[in-house]
């Protein structure tokens, strides 16, 4: 029986056999076939398979557990693929191209997402005032592929409604220049949320879905609402979740206690910032930019607050997550978790740290004794990581302390893989594969430990390690089947290894067109 003619009773045992299974369980590290009823797990074994009259044949193949995306924004994700894309532009002309591309014909808005000034060959900068001889008469929003900037034009900052005195309005000559960073982009970004009808968000949930099936994703940590995202797409995702093929979690980004104690939110944060991003100059260093001196990013927080609402927040019960990137904000939050868990000591807290990407050797073992996990992207080096790349042209030698993948496992942490979609695919093959292959190679790690930070760490960090995050019996009946085996494959080609079906809870969501 072929793959593609297979269909499943589901009130009848299905034997899986024929692939090599990395189960990421250390009770049973490796199976020959493995058994599904319904929507679990049955068992596995090595040796003779068990005589079942329902059977999938996977030669040749591998199975792994599902993948868990730890960070994502899904609504956002999904928004995004709806959206021009300015990421495969090599300059202004190709920016200016594709926007128009997307302004004819209609009388609205123009957005855009994946604008990287880095990426350009002529080095181009978009500002107010180009966008305005382009679209003087069209609002245009041109997000920065890290979500903490943007470009408007005039129009724009016009219907937006954004005080030029706020932080992060960059000014030059008593004028906007059109790029927003910080306060001010938050501002403008609660905003634009508003434009974004409900039927448009009912979509960007579904185009999500299906591309993280396609993936091989069967569960998400998805980072929903507040000031970068707006709550549109969390009330969509809210009455959809139920649904979907895919287990989600919600981790919802206000700092707000009414909504976990009266609305029964356990998982709090994510993108509640506590500094920026190393690509828009905002993540906060010790020391100054390496092309803007005296400039050190910024802290979005007060300690005072902060510590209030995290001493509370975890006298509830809650699980927190906050973006820390640069050492000053790591050192910031890692001093509020200090306090609030030696005032209310709690056993198994999993409060975590998302990105993590220049933490000091201090800083990660202050994290590890204090339990928290950190959430981190390897795709992040791929994209700018190594002598050449953004890391480099912004902190200089400093891009060799990015991403400690291999320092960090080796104090004893779990990493929780994830992607930060839309900022990087939801592609965990992809997060694998920069693991391995990191530009710094002190800090790569083995490919069972990639496998394992984007399955069973990730699910980990969300409680859902009892659920899934391997192929364990009891737990739920979510794999992916891979064409060739990412624990054999050679480094260089593990971010080409093609994603061939995807199954929830005993039932395939997702199969790859015949090559």
């Amino acid at each position: 029986m072929t793959i593609e003619a297979f269909k499943v009773d589901r009130t009848a045992p299905l034997l899986v056999e024929g692939a090599r299974f990395h189960t990421m369980d250390e009770l049973v590290p490796r199976a020959d076939w493995m058994v599904v009823l319904g929507d679990k797990i049955q068992r596995l074994g090595v040796g003779p398979a068990p005589a079942v009259n329902q059977r999938l044949s996977l030669t040749g193949r591998t199975v792994v557990p599902g993948f868990v995306d730890s960070h994502i924004h899904f609504s956002q994700t999904g928004l995004d693929s709806l959206l021009v894309d300015l990421s495969p532009a090599t300059n202004l002309d190709e920016v200016r191209a594709r926007l128009a591309a997307e302004a004819r014909g209609k009388r609205n808005w123009i957005f855009a997402r994946g604008y990287e000034e880095d990426a350009l060959v002529d080095r181009g900068l978009l500002t107010r005032k180009l966008l305005d001889d382009w679209f003087p008469d069209r609002p245009v929003w041109i997000g920065r592929i890290d979500y903490h900037s943007s470009v408007i034009n005039s129009a724009a900052l016009r219907k937006l409604e954004t005080p030029i005195g706020l932080r992060g309005m960059l000014v030059a000559e008593g004028e906007p220049t059109g790029i927003l960073r910080s306060e001010a982009f938050q501002h403008a970004r609660q905003r634009l949320a508003r434009y974004f009808p409900h039927d448009t968000m009912n979509k960007a949930i579904k185009a999500a879905t299906a591309l993280c099936s396609a993936h091989g994703i069967t569960a998400v940590q998805a980072l929903e609402g507040g000031e970068l995202f707006g709550d549109e797409g969390m009330t969509a995702l809210l009455r959809r979740e139920d649904l979907l093929p895919l287990d989600v979690t919600i981790f919802i980004q206000e700092k707000n206690p009414f909504l976990t104690t009266k609305l029964g939110f356990t998982h709090v944060g994510g993108c509640i910032l506590i500094d920026g991003s190393i690509g828009s100059y905002t993540a906060a260093l010790e020391e100054d930019y390496l092309n803007l001196p005296g400039q050190q990013g910024l802290l979005y927080e007060r300690t005072r607050e902060l510590g209030n609402f995290v001493s509370e927040a975890h006298q509830a019960g809650v699980q927190l997550a906050f973006h820390a990137i640069g050492p000053r904000a790591i050192g910031q939050l890692l001093g509020t978790y200090e306090k609030a868990l030696a005032k209310s000591p709690r056993y198994d807290h999993r409060h975590r740290i998302e990105h993590f990407e220049l933490a000091t050797d201090e800083q990660i073992h202050r994290a590890r004794d204090l339990g928290v996990l950190v959430a981190m992207q390897p795709t992040f080096e791929l994209n700018w990581g190594g002598p050449k790349g953004m890391y480099a042209s912004r902190i200089g030698e400093g891009w060799r302390k990015t991403n400690r993948l291999r320092t960090i496992l080796d104090r004893g942490m779990r990493i929780a893989g994830g992607s930060d979609a839309n900022v990087t695919p939801p592609n965990p093959l992809l997060g694998i594969h920069a693991a391995v292959n990191h530009p710094n190679p002190e800090q790569r790690v083995t490919p069972h430990e990639a496998l394992r930070m984007m399955t069973l760490d990730a699910a980990f960090a969300g409680f859902n390690d009892r659920r899934h995050g391997s192929l364990s019996r009891g737990k739920d009946a979510n794999f992916a089947v891979l064409a060739r085996d990412p624990l054999k494959a050679k480094a260089s080609t593990l971010r080409d290894i093609r994603v061939l079906e995807t199954w929830y809870l005993g039932r395939r969501v997702y199969a790859a067109p015949a090559a």
